[in-house]
């Protein structure tokens, strides 16, 4: 017999004699202890044998406590992206557009007034809600002499009142007119408390959006007309675009917006005015993005945490079984373990890898599976709204 099995032998007998064993159960345990499946079974519990073991992890065990800890969060919530100035359920519209002599100025073979006209239809298209938008328009008649300037100064009309949706007709309205004289933005500005106030009392939702391309020239006041209409039990925001205006008129036309609880915006040309108009639609896009990168950014984040944690625990385990085998291999050549030894601390060091590695395995699997369901659920969702939040711009319907 063997020298190696004669040890593991005399083992098994003392345990049993020490046990009461019979001699069958001797037996049947010297051959179950000399199966490949189990080569340590029987000596499991031998202090020697976990006393040497203990004492190759004590020299080669690796600290997997310090392995950076999965992650698998969720992705961030995106904040609407409302308007300044626009509230998210405007209930009344007025849109006020210069029409005097100086919107007859060119830009690109087109009038600036064409240019305006193409931009408020465009806006007034994809207001988002029920909301009622009405068109008031000055400067649109008399001339530009001096001669002209009493009528011209009288000429602010609301040339389309508050009333349910009528595309047709709210464009007839606004191509009616051509750029003519002097511009009265305080008149109009008066005449638009009267717009709100005979629309009905509604205190919520009033928003004015003044388009100029100059300062008033008509001897009013419209930072403190802007001031009154703001202020009045109304309750209207002025905001207003300045349109390929100077120093002087964009500080005059700030202070009206100023004035008037809402914001300034610069448009220098066709591109600057309807992107000023339409951001409506820019901050659908611009939330669709957010929650896009956001679900990509969790998926990404669960990904790569699982995955550098898994690698460092496998890294950390194989590294550790490698020692322990190497250095089990080394005392038995050198005599200073016996095969026995050998065994159970490499089947004990191949245990632990398991333990180690393969839950975690498992767990990144299951984790990185529920990032990709949660990351294309996510896609799926903010697509779906996209596309029925700017139907309803388009349509005017409501969200």
């Amino acid at each position: 017999m063997p020298r190696n099995a004669r040890h593991l032998l005399a083992l098994v007998i003392a345990a049993c004699l020490s046990a009461g064993c019979s001699r069958t159960d001797t037996a049947d345990t010297a051959a179950s202890s000399a199966t490949p499946d189990a080569p340590a079974a029987a000596a499991t519990d031998d202090p020697a044998l976990r006393s040497y073991y203990d004492g190759l992890v004590a020299t080669h065990g690796e600290d997997i406590a310090t392995c950076p800890q999965a992650e698998s969060p969720d992705a961030q919530a995106c904040a609407d992206e409302d308007v300044a100035g626009l509230p998210a359920a405007p209930r009344r519209v007025l849109l006020m557009l210069d029409a005097s002599g100086s919107m007859a100025g060119r830009q690109g073979g087109e009038t600036k007034l064409v240019i305006a006209q193409d931009a408020l239809l465009d806006f007034a298209r994809r207001i988002e809600g029920d909301a009622q938008v009405a068109l008031r328009v000055y400067g649109h008649r008399g001339g530009n002499r001096e001669q002209d300037k009493p009528e011209s100064c009288r000429a602010t009309e609301l040339v389309q009142p508050f009333a349910p949706r009528d595309p047709a007709a709210f464009e007839t309205a606004v191509r009616a007119f051509q750029p003519s004289g002097f511009t009265p933005i305080a008149a109009s500005l008066q005449a638009a408390a009267r717009d709100f106030a005979d629309g009905g009392a509604n205190a919520d939702g009033n928003v004015v959006y003044l388009v100029s391309d100059g300062i008033e020239t008509c001897d009013g006041d419209p930072v403190a007309a802007a001031r009154a209409l703001q202020a009045s039990d109304i309750g209207v925001v002025v905001n207003v675009i300045g349109f390929d205006v100077d120093a002087q008129a964009e500080q005059q036309l700030r202070s009206v917006a100023e004035a008037g609880g809402g914001e300034y915006l610069a448009a220098q040309n066709r591109a600057d005015l309807n992107a000023l108009l339409n951001r409506r639609l820019a901050a659908i896009s611009a939330r669709f993005n957010c929650r896009i990168d956001t679900a990509a950014d969790a998926f990404n984040r669960a990904v790569a945490t699982h995955a550098e944690r898994y690698n460092c625990l496998v890294e950390k385990a194989g590294r550790e079984f490698n020692a322990i085998v190497a250095a089990s291999s080394a005392d038995y050549g050198a005599g200073r373990a016996t095969s026995e030894q050998r065994s159970y601390a490499n089947d004990r060091a191949r245990e632990k890898r398991m333990a180690i590695v393969e839950p975690e395995k498992s767990g990144r699997a299951a984790a990185v599976e529920r990032a990709s369901n949660a990351r294309d659920a996510g896609v799926d969702a903010a697509q779906t709204d996209r596309e029925a939040a700017t139907q309803d711009a388009r349509d005017g319907d409501t969200p």
